[in-house]
């Protein structure tokens, strides 16, 4: 019997995607309090230190593969009109929050309790925000808005109507929220 090439070890940007992959997979089949590293590991192809080395908890692990979604699934738009770039973006952030990952980034769940993924969330989101907050610098730089329209606010409104539907409202958001939301939140904004 001819022996068995050992696998290759995975490292690098590989492992974090096998691992990562693996992670968000589990999360949409099992849910996001029903992760286990062990069972990450197995479908990774990785052992459990490779992961511990580098995420040194579960929600550090989960916190990361969410987060590693949002760029691809959330763009920030640029059709060179607020109206179209902010209804697009929420678009984009709704479909998100009804994926089983991103309710669970919204929501937390077991991301909650640990003090690093705090601290690691409230820098992730002020990226983001200080990105998303570039539709409206765009606006009023071309004067679609007011020059004292506030980019974070107006992010934040529409954002935040979108995390309140996940949170408190079970997701259920009609249809034309994009619309209707930025329409309203941009006449307070409009010359």
């Amino acid at each position: 019997m001819a022996p068995v090439a050992p696998t290759p070890q995975k490292r690098g940007e590989k492992l974090r995607r096998a691992v990562l992959d693996a992670t968000l997979e589990r999360i949409e089949r099992e849910g996001i309090d029903r992760v286990r590293i062990a069972d990450v590991a197995v479908a990774a192809g990785v052992h459990e230190t490779s992961i511990y080395r580098r995420w040194r908890t579960l929600p550090q692990l989960l916190l990361d593969a969410l987060l590693s979604r949002v760029d691809e699934q959330i763009p920030i738009p640029d059709t060179g009109e607020v109206v179209a770039d902010l209804t697009e973006f929420m678009r984009s952030l709704i479909a998100f929050c009804r994926s089983p990952v991103g309710s669970a980034l919204v929501r937390g769940g077991s991301l909650a309790d640990d003090p690093d993924v705090a601290t690691a969330r409230a820098d992730f989101w002020a990226v983001r925000m200080a990105a998303s907050e570039e539709i409206v610098r765009r606006a009023v730089a071309a004067g679609e808005l007011r020059p004292d329209t506030d980019p974070h606010l107006v992010i934040a409104m529409l954002g935040g109507l979108v995390h309140m539907y996940v949170t408190q409202f079970d997701g259920a958001m009609p249809d034309d929220l994009p619309e209707t939301a930025v329409a309203l939140v941009l006449r307070g904004a409009a010359r």
